[in-house]
């Protein structure tokens, strides 16, 4: 009776690890591939976003809202849209490129930075890797 019981809480305790494996690896190795991390805290060593590898200065600043919507307006550009989640829960935002433009010069680079926000009104720059 003592080893039957002893089976049915092993057998248990084995399918509960083996939930949480498989609930938790998706996300582990995702980050991994998209972020270049495991790590849940701060910003993460790279983005991957539409294609394209984007990378944090070798100093990243920490810029505030108004500072990224200032760089956008010298551009000409406004507007910024969460494309991802970082693996420290918070948005990844940029302003993406329309298809129409893309599709005028001919690229299927959708934005040049994108930014990572890290506080409460603190965002890093990344910016693309390569060219288009």
């Amino acid at each position: 009776m003592g080893r039957r019981v002893l089976r049915i809480v092993l057998l248990f305790a084995s399918a509960a690890v083996t939930v949480a494996i498989f609930a938790v690896a998706p996300t582990t190795f995702r980050n991994l591939l998209v972020f270049g991390t495991f790590d849940t805290a701060g910003a993460p060593p790279r983005v991957e976003y539409c294609g394209r590898t984007y990378y944090p200065a070798d100093q990243p600043q920490t810029e505030t809202l108004a500072q990224v919507d200032a760089f956008l307006d010298r551009g000409g550009q406004r507007g910024l849209t969460q494309v991802d989640t970082a693996p420290s829960g918070r948005p990844i935002v940029t302003n993406v490129m329309p298809a129409q433009i893309r599709a005028r010069y001919h690229t299927n680079v959708c934005t040049m930075v994108v930014w990572v926000e890290t506080g409460s009104n603190a965002y890093v720059g990344y910016s693309l890797s390569g060219g288009p």
